[in-house]
């Protein structure tokens, strides 16, 4: 593997070029090398650092700008939003509790919302919503347009 020292990611040996950034400035990876694990909002950040401590992972967290103001460009992106490094090392482990950590998230704001998420739907009832979408959608560009049709002869009507 080889390490981007300008974007922090890594990418395969055979290439050229960083990915990320385009820089060709890449060179193999060592142990101690701070690798980008993701992008995470500030409260993900916070439930991550005891995570990483209690698991001796090394870390570091770091604003997310990527050399340009770039939440007025990309509206995913929060000025709060902070680039998570850990150390290679300590990636795969880093990984699964980064993981393991958003789907705990998830699982919470499921149940703050009291609602079950389109994925946790049973199969049958998934399909059946989707159904039920599309002919809700169907009938709706039908209204609009038996309206539009109705009001342009309303309209030629006034005229004659």
């Amino acid at each position: 593997m080889l390490y981007c020292a300008k974007c922090h990611g890594v990418c395969e040996d055979a290439t050229a070029k960083c990915p990320n950034c385009k820089s060709s400035k890449l060179r193999p990876v060592t142990g101690d090398d701070f690798v980008l694990l993701h992008r995470v909002d500030q409260y993900t950040a916070q439930r991550l650092e005891p995570l990483f401590q209690e698991h001796g992972v090394a870390y570091r967290l770091e604003p997310f700008d990527g050399g340009r103001i770039s939440y007025l460009y990309d509206s995913d992106v929060l000025p709060t939003d902070r680039m998570v490094l850990a150390r290679w090392g300590d990636y795969p482990t880093a990984q699964g509790l980064a993981r393991q950590l958003a789907q705990d998230i998830e699982r919470e704001r499921a149940a703050e919302s009291g609602e079950e998420t389109f994925e946790d739907m049973p199969l049958k009832k998934r399909v059946m919503v989707q159904i039920l979408s599309v002919a809700a959608f169907l009938v709706l560009i039908a209204l609009v347009v038996f309206g539009a049709d109705a009001a342009a002869n309303w309209v030629k009507g006034l005229f004659q």
